[in-house]
């Protein structure tokens, strides 16, 4: 058994209509692939793309901006905050 056997355990059953099987099978014989290969490739691409967008925070250059000057400013004294960060907490430590 390959190394690429081994790491594939999961498995996907999806029920498609009879276009997108001719569309998905015709896509992957002109890319040279096997169905499985091909879908596998494009789904991953596109699962990829939008876990990155989740994780990017788009703001325009003024939000980002003033953004940068709050961490860039004077820190605020909250004497409050302070306190209470002293105080033992009433939840136990893991």
């Amino acid at each position: 058994m390959s190394q690429a056997e081994r790491e594939r355990r999961g498995r996907i059953n999806m029920r498609v209509s009879e276009r997108q099987e001719r569309v998905l099978r015709a896509a992957a014989e002109l890319n040279g692939e096997t169905l499985t290969g091909f879908v596998l490739a494009v789904a991953t691409e596109r699962a990829e793309e939008v876990l990155e967008r989740a994780q990017r925070i788009d703001v325009s250059a003024e939000a980002f901006e003033r953004f940068v000057a709050a961490l860039d400013a004077p820190v605020e004294e909250m004497p409050t905050m302070r306190r209470y960060a002293r105080k033992r907490s009433p939840i136990p430590a893991p």
